[in-house]
């Protein structure tokens, strides 16, 4: 099927989010054009194995003649099965047409869907005099994600359409950066709208609803960001302020160290803020993952 902010008009077969494991060095992919579109459109999140039918080996040759063509302002109004698809001759190696508004056809392997996640427009009939919201529009609720309004005691909102300021040591609409809690430490966590986050605050809430924990009882799940996912068949996983996310400007740059490991198939980056490890990223080889944790 499409994923949610597809355009209508995509053909069944275009590979948006493939499920298998095809050989992703077929004669038909050695040769490609990504387009990217950028019309600041919002809608559903992709999924983290979209990349699984393209090149796993960097250094292939075939990366030597990737070509980014770049489209601001622009529009796709249908994806189209290429007459001659089949053709191992053609220039540009493309199955699929993309077409935009302006009459434009440009060939492609590939179209990825990447659109962002906006809780505004699925949480719009929710008055705001009695859902206040947040400063990145989700619904704003307290440590124990219930709702700020006059509804706090029976209404709880969680997943994508809560915004989890307080839980990221932030005031109410303070916006991004400062992670601070009350206390001056730094808080490693922050809101970025995961499966994984909704699936952990969606069996919070309902524990919480059943008397079956209080405010702290699962704080640990908010102590530290984790993420783990895969980018063409390499295991990667986040922790903490992995890209300095919220550290403010409050910090002068000699604060602020990062230490970068470069192996063959691997690679691992740390962030210190004043000595303490507040981030890593790790791809490839992941093993040192819970000692960083």
């Amino acid at each position: 099927g499409v994923p949610s902010g597809v355009p209508s008009g995509v053909p069944s077969g275009v590979p948006t989010t493939p499920d298998d494991d095809d050989d992703a060095n077929d004669g038909e992919h050695k040769r490609r054009r990504v387009l990217n579109l950028d019309a600041g459109s919002r809608g559903g999140a992709a999924g983290p194995d979209w990349t699984r039918r393209l090149d796993r080996n960097p250094g292939s040759k075939s990366h030597k003649r990737f070509r980014l063509l770049v489209r601001t302002d622009a529009s796709l109004t249908r994806v189209e099965r290429a007459s001659g698809a089949d053709d191992s001759s053609r220039p540009n190696g493309g199955a699929y047409l993309a077409v935009l508004r302006d009459g434009e056809r440009i060939e492609m392997d590939v179209l990825v869907s990447a659109v962002g996640v906006d809780p505004g427009p699925r949480i719009a009939w929710l008055p705001e005099g009695s859902f206040p919201r947040g400063a990145d529009g989700g619904v704003a609720v307290d440590r124990a994600f219930r709702t700020m309004g006059p509804h706090a005691d029976v209404v709880y909102a969680a997943g994508d359409c809560a915004s989890c300021e307080l839980r990221e040591g932030r005031s109410l609409g303070g916006g991004v950066g400062g992670k601070i809690d009350p206390g001056g430490a730094i808080v490693p966590w922050f809101q970025m709208r995961l499966w994984s986050q909704a699936r952990t605050s969606g069996t919070y809430v309902a524990r919480v609803m059943c008397g079956e924990c209080d405010d702290d009882a699962w704080g640990f799940n908010y102590e530290l960001f984790v993420h783990s996912t895969r980018f063409f068949g390499m295991r990667c996983v986040f922790l903490g302020l992995y890209n300095g996310q919220g550290l403010g400007d409050d910090l002068d740059e000699k604060d602020v160290t990062t230490y970068s490991r470069r192996g063959d198939d691997s690679f691992a980056r740390v962030l210190l803020v004043r000595g303490v490890m507040r981030g890593a990223v790790l791809i490839g080889d992941v093993e040192s993952a819970e000692t960083f944790e």
